[in-house]
């Protein structure tokens, strides 16, 4: 009897994984709250037409131009269908480069897939853009080698959701290592579109992208477009997160995050070791110390977001993932024997998903079992 063929392998664990993630993405049919439990979702129908230019609001302006966010009635079963179509996208992403490169390591293989970050985490991540972000972010990693569309998906991803700022470093490495195969201390001239996109991006959200509309304009528009989640959640219009700065964010996000530290370390400690291990395997496939520093360092870098906004298993989650996808792009470029900190990253799957905002729920799934059988 011949043994399964490693593309096979590679298709089989994916499905496994998204399957376990549209288990967690349904966990609606098991909660007291139902659909509620997607939380928030006017970012999938907040539109330019509606405010003007406005943060976050690229993907609900795509999805009202287009007419698909009003082609289910229910805007929580519209959301949740969404959710189940973008896992499988970003599966399908990662699964092409994996194939397409034939990288044939299962036990690797079976640490991105079966990650409790990446496309597991992605079914409990829900009422935020974090898919979206990620879609991005992983074909600008994966696939873009043109300056022109690796520029023009830093803009999509930026007026997506400002966390894409945090994810943009690891972007940078990638299209560095997958266009010239190296990092070097020079910018060539095949960075200088990319670049700009970056600063005028950042520019225009943090200059243009704060709404000064009434908080009764913004929430009876949205009422209207949204009406079964209307009241639903104190933050369920959308008002807060487009009309708070940055520094206001900041402020706020700074002493929470201080009093999470001081008061739930212990819920982190995991995650966090997570991080430390898959960042840890990420340097061992360099053998130039800048280059890896430079890898680790983008790959840390969006648990800077933490600074700016609270959830911070999202934001420890996006971080390992920035590792995992340059681990994959790594795996293409360097040889190496380096096995032992994928064996310790493996029971971690075990732990898939991490949390999303409670400091004291870090594994959600288990939490809730536990919690129903005792």
């Amino acid at each position: 009897m011949t043994s399964p063929s490693p593309r096979r392998l590679t298709i089989l664990i994916f499905s496994i994984s998204i399957i376990s993630s549209f288990i967690i993405l349904n966990r609606w049919a098991i909660t007291d709250i139902g659909v509620l439990s997607y939380g928030r979702i006017w970012q999938l129908y907040i539109s330019y037409q509606d405010f003007g230019f406005i943060r976050r609001a690229f993907i609900g302006t795509l999805l009202s131009i287009t007419g698909l966010n009003s082609s289910i009635e229910n805007e929580y079963v519209f959301a949740i269908v969404a959710h189940h179509f973008s896992i499988i996208i970003l599966s399908l992403i990662i699964i092409f480069y994996i194939i397409n490169n034939k990288i044939e390591n299962i036990p690797i293989i079976i640490t991105i897939a079966l990650s409790p970050a990446l496309i597991i985490q992605s079914g409990y991540t829900t009422g935020s853009l974090d898919i979206f972000v990620l879609i991005i972010a992983s074909i600008n990693i994966l696939l873009s080698r043109n300056p022109i569309i690796f520029s023009a998906l830093i803009f999509i991803g930026v007026f997506t959701h400002e966390l894409f700022i945090f994810t943009i470093p690891a972007q940078l490495i990638a299209y560095i290592m997958r266009t010239r195969g190296e990092i070097s201390n020079s910018i060539n001239s095949d960075l200088h579109m990319p670049l700009l996109s970056i600063l005028l991006s950042v520019c225009i959200v943090h200059f243009l992208g704060t709404s000064d509309l009434s908080k009764e304009f913004v929430e009876a528009t949205m009422a209207e477009k949204i009406p079964n989640a209307a009241g639903q959640h104190g933050l369920w219009s959308g008002y807060f997160e487009i009309s708070r700065t940055a520094s206001e964010n900041s402020l706020g996000s700074i002493s929470a995050l201080l009093r999470d530290i001081g008061g739930g370390i212990a819920f982190l400690s995991i995650p966090l070791l997570y991080v430390c291990v898959v960042t840890i395997r990420l340097h061992f496939y360099s053998s130039k110390f800048t280059e890896s520093m430079a890898m680790v360092i983008s790959a840390l870098f969006p648990l800077l977001t933490a600074l700016v906004a609270t959830d911070l298993y999202r934001w420890i989650g996006m971080s390992a993932n920035m590792g995992l996808l340059l681990t994959l792009v790594m795996l293409t470029k360097e040889k190496t024997n380096e096995m032992k900190t994928t064996y310790l990253l493996l029971p971690f799957s075990l732990l898939a998903p991490f949390g999303s905002a409670q400091i004291d729920w870090p594994f959600p799934a288990h939490q809730l079992i536990l919690e129903r059988l005792f």
